[in-house]
């Protein structure tokens, strides 16, 4: 396994993590296609009435998923995926990872920043930016070194249920992504489980594959969908723990794109703490 200085620091800081107060995280596994998170100053205070409320949260987070799927395409197999994120009022800024256990395999290091607004109790505004860096890529190769973005979304909660739609602009491939998608979050009981689910679709339009390439650009176009089913579970105020499944089926994907198939069924567990 590669081992890297955001590995080795996120890492630390999920362990020395104090038993202070959580800030409850969205489920936001790769920012790059989810929604801002809020911060929860509620969540942040302690029983004690005398104790001072904080107006912002630190979150860290360690996943292990056996893919690392983006919008439909593998990018790389087996992973730890370490996160750090920073948030306060509607801001909220991070560093997300993703590292191949095994060798051979492109690290991917994304800086996001997003702002949130709750137009009422229902709906949600969100704006959100990821730079994208890809440490190993060979020049050579043509392979993309790094990349950004910017997008809009909407989200909508009604009855547990929180259909939501998002686009996304990359500005170095030069596409488009508009995605809808519903999810829905049962708990179960007052014991800090529940069951969270969602189905998604989306349009992919690529006008640059490879901007780092040698040539004339690349185009691509291509459809994905798929579903997600986690389970939660609140082991205290400081602590979280995931498991999930996934699905993802891509149609008229090019292999310019990704030569590890159409059909993707993977699994993740991971680690929340916050303070």
């Amino acid at each position: 396994m590669k081992t890297t200085l955001p590995v080795l620091f996120l890492t630390a800081l999920a362990a020395l993590a104090p038993a202070g107060a959580m800030h409850a995280q969205d489920n936001t596994n790769n920012p790059a296609s989810s929604n801002a998170t809020s911060a929860s100053s509620s969540s942040m205070a302690s029983g004690a009435t005398s104790e001072p409320r904080s107006d912002y949260s630190i979150t860290s987070d360690f996943t292990y998923t056996s893919k690392y799927v983006f919008r439909g395409v593998q990018q790389a197999r087996a992973s730890f995926q370490p996160s750090l994120e920073f948030a306060t009022g509607g801001w909220n800024a991070g560093v997300w990872t993703n590292q191949p256990i095994k060798r051979h395999e492109n690290d991917e290091v994304d800086f996001y920043t997003g702002y949130s607004y709750n137009v009422n109790s229902a709906l949600k505004l969100e704006g959100v930016a990821t730079y994208y860096d890809y440490p190993e890529a060979i020049h050579s190769l043509g392979q993309t070194r790094y990349s950004y973005e910017g997008g809009l979304g909407a989200t909508y909660t009604v009855n547990g249920f929180s259909p939501n739609v998002f686009y996304y602009h990359d500005f170095r491939l030069n596409s488009d992504t508009v995605q809808g998608a519903v999810g829905y979050s049962l708990p179960l009981g007052n014991n800090g489980f529940s069951v969270d689910t969602s189905l998604f679709a989306a349009a992919v339009n690529q006008r640059t594959v490879a901007p780092d390439a040698i040539g004339p650009g690349v185009r691509d176009s291509y459809n994905y969908w798929g579903a997600d089913i986690t389970f939660p579970y609140k082991l205290s105020r400081n602590a979280t723990v995931t498991a999930g499944a996934h699905y993802a089926d891509t149609r008229n994907l090019s292999s310019l794109n990704g030569s590890l198939g159409d059909q993707n069924f993977w699994y993740t567990a991971g680690v929340s703490i916050g303070f």
